[in-house]
């Protein structure tokens, strides 16, 4: 199969806790893996030993926007709605990820892929990969669940930014939450490389992810002893995975 990986041009944001690997892990395998980010990280990538396309913009913002500097008596509710809109304009601004799902649709047409997967922050990658019905993958992030309420003021300004891109370049609000905050959601599938529990998820409880979501971490490593100690009571225990 064909594997298509689109990240912003951050280190961090080729982890997540497995995301790269897992592009390791698929190439090893045979499988044809080209990653897709901005050149500040193609030399990480690349020292994994992957295909590497750089894109001139991902639609992440970088630099971020300018730190906020509130007044000392501007109201917390309004210091909280303009943190709001500053993260929204850092990966969801109209310009930026139009002009990223035109740097990226040509390397789709071009390299065929039979899976687009994406980090939770690439809406070019979603908006891409509904445009051509490629099925679409998030990685390091679980599935949202739908909620009803949309009446809050930040998610009005993200489900119309959501709207503005898509008519601007044609594509099917697929790929997306259909009520709430406009978030990627994969109906297919969600990986998250932690625990249920590191994510809150009591067992059976009430769902608070979408049924497509997979985790794949929260595996402890055996304890190990070390060279010079074999000494079930050894100090060194408290401070290691063991000794």
């Amino acid at each position: 199969m064909r594997f298509l990986f689109v990240s912003a041009q951050l280190p961090g944001h080729l982890d997540w806790g497995g995301y790269l690997p897992t592009a390791r892990a698929l190439h090893a395998r045979g499988h044809a893996v080209l990653w897709v980010s901005g050149v500040e990280v193609q030399a990480a990538v690349a020292h994994q030993g992957l295909p590497f396309q750089p894109v001139a913009t991902t639609g992440w913002r970088w630099p971020p926007p300018p730190p906020l500097k509130p007044a000392p008596d501007t109201p917390r509710a309004e210091v909280m709605r303009a943190m709001q809109v500053r993260s929204l304009d850092q990966w969801l601004d109209v310009d930026r990820v139009v002009a990223a799902v035109d740097a990226l649709a040509p390397v789709v047409e071009t390299f065929r892929p039979d899976v687009i997967v994406g980090e939770m922050f690439m809406a070019a990658a979603g908006i891409v990969a509904a445009r051509a019905e490629i099925p679409f993958a998030v990685a390091g992030w679980p599935a949202p669940a739908e909620r009803a309420d949309a009446g809050r003021i930040r998610w009005r300004q993200s489900r119309a930014r959501l709207q503005a891109i898509l008519a601007q370049v044609d594509a099917p609000a697929v790929n997306w939450t259909a009520n709430g905050p406009a978030t990627l959601a994969s109906p297919h599938l969600h990986i998250s490389y932690w625990s249920p529990r590191w994510h809150g998820v009591a067992a059976g409880g009430p769902a608070v992810h979408g049924a497509q979501a997979r985790y794949v971490g929260g595996h402890g490593l055996r304890p190990r002893r070390h060279r010079s100690c074999r000494r079930q009571s050894c100090p060194r225990r408290r401070w290691s995975r063991g000794c």
